[in-house]
């Protein structure tokens, strides 16, 4: 379905050119130069300069780096490099350290079980006369250098 072109019923509003041109600073003139190519052509063009040839402001003379700055400089990488070496040596001891301590844990138990016959064959020393009490613990482990074991005996006598 086709629809006719309309016609606007209002003015249509066309702007007007500019008559003033915007106030424009005008570059200074920039040096021209003739160049001779090897080929013997003549090539003009424009020389690029600065607009300003200020000299630069002195520089301040650099301060030296405190002692304790350099010295935390350099220990930084020993430092972290021995924590790294510690880390590693610990994790191939980790076998061998989960060893003793089973090991130093069996030998806490028996010392916990020797102390409490002791304690008993005390209390009973009294009551029973001139008897004697004998106790024996043993304890065993096997850990990465083998098997363990440790045999303690205690005898009361009165």
């Amino acid at each position: 379905m086709k629809t006719p072109a309309r016609t606007p019923t209002a003015p249509v509003h066309v702007p007007q050119p500019l008559t003033h041109t915007p106030a424009v600073q005008a570059a200074p003139p920039a040096s021209v130069a003739q160049i001779v190519t090897p080929q013997g052509a003549v090539v003009t063009g424009y020389l690029m300069q600065p607009a300003d040839h200020h000299s630069p402001a002195p520089a301040a003379a650099p301060q030296p780096l405190p002692l304790w700055v350099r010295a935390t400089a350099l220990l930084m990488p020993i430092t972290a490099g021995s924590a790294t070496l510690a880390f590693w040596g610990l994790s191939l001891a980790v076998e061998s350290l989960a060893a003793l301590a089973a090991a130093l844990w069996h030998l806490f138990l028996c010392i916990l079980a020797l102390s409490a016959v002791a304690a008993v064959a005390a209390t009973w020393r009294g009551r029973r006369g001139g008897a004697t009490a004998t106790a024996t613990a043993t304890a065993t482990s096997r850990g990465l250098f083998g098997k363990a074991t440790a045999k303690a005996t205690a005898t009361v006598k009165k």
